[in-house]
């Protein structure tokens, strides 16, 4: 009996103990590891890469569209008529929506070193919601705008490369057993 009144004294001592820390100003939050975890998932939401969290296929299109007209720096004017015409015509979007998806393409991509470089990253989170004829439409879009301006055509068939081959992945895997 004597060691349940110890161990009860020292639960209450303890908490008691962080009672008056937590009054002090000391946090000891940090010490418990559900909010820990919480807190940790939250800040790599936070800290992330805008690019790499995009869930739909109709933002992950523009974004890859608008990655390989931006991969020879600032978007032309012939660049950015054709973006818009052809988020029109291929994404099905009116005028507005399709200057409104631009915009914020543009936003997100940011610097675009990284979307750039990884584009089966960007593709990662909505890759399984692009079904065989969303994915032609978006090599249609990619390679159409590729073919704009010539400069820095290497870079912009290794992006379209990489991203037939996240494609052809996808889909090969959907064929099989």
């Amino acid at each position: 009996m004597h060691i349940i009144v110890g161990v009860l004294g020292l639960i209450v001592t303890i908490l008691v103990l962080f009672n008056r820390l937590a009054d002090a100003g000391i946090d000891i939050g940090w010490l418990n590891p559900f909010t820990w975890r919480r807190r940790r998932a939250w800040r790599k939401k936070y800290e992330g890469n805008p690019v790499f969290s995009l869930e739909g296929p109709l933002e992950v299109a523009a974004m890859l569209a608008t990655s390989v007209a931006k991969i020879d720096g600032e978007i032309s004017s012939d660049e950015k008529q054709t973006l818009l015409t052809l988020f029109q015509s291929e994404l099905g979007r009116s005028e507005k929506e399709a200057s409104d998806l631009l915009m914020s393409s543009i936003y997100i991509f940011g610097d675009g070193e990284d979307a750039i470089a990884k584009p089966e990253k960007v593709m990662n989170r909505s890759l399984d919601k692009f079904s065989e004829e969303q994915a032609r439409s978006v090599m249609f879009l990619l390679n159409s705008i590729k073919d704009i301006n010539q400069s820095n055509l290497k870079e912009k068939e290794r992006f379209v490369s990489k991203v037939s081959g996240e494609f052809d992945k996808l889909f090969n895997a959907k064929a099989g057993w």
